[in-house]
């Protein structure tokens, strides 16, 4: 390895260090002025960027509608529960009184069928 100064251990040794002062402020690459309406109307023009919003808001759109869906689905089960909760006496009550009336037929044509068979 020549040219690079190593250490007793064989570890380079910097010959020249890194100044650590921070760039002068001419050197260092001036940020865009989002103020700048033009600049602004210019980024938006800007075929990436507008993919980009287009990304976006295709996103934003099936996070809101994933949102409202939830959010429906959770408010009806809840008023479904409720509302079979509120009644659960009474349709217990009418689908006994349905099964009374339509018992007699039932074994009537259950008794038939056992004689056919």
């Amino acid at each position: 390895m020549d040219g690079i100064k190593l250490d007793e251990n064989g570890i380079p040794v910097l010959e020249q260090p890194l100044d650590t002062a921070t760039p002068e402020p001419a050197a260092q690459e001036k940020a865009a002025d989002l103020r700048d309406e033009a600049r602004i109307e210019a980024l938006l023009q800007n075929e990436s960027v507008a993919r980009l919003l287009d990304d976006l808001t295709e996103d934003l759109h099936k996070l809101v509608s994933w949102k409202i869906e939830n959010f429906l689905k959770e408010e009806i089960n809840r008023l479904v529960h409720e509302a079979t909760e509120q009644g659960a006496a009474r349709l217990s009550e009418d689908i006994r009184v349905q099964l009374e009336l339509a018992l007699p037929q039932l074994l009537a044509e259950v008794a038939t069928q056992a004689d056919k068979g």
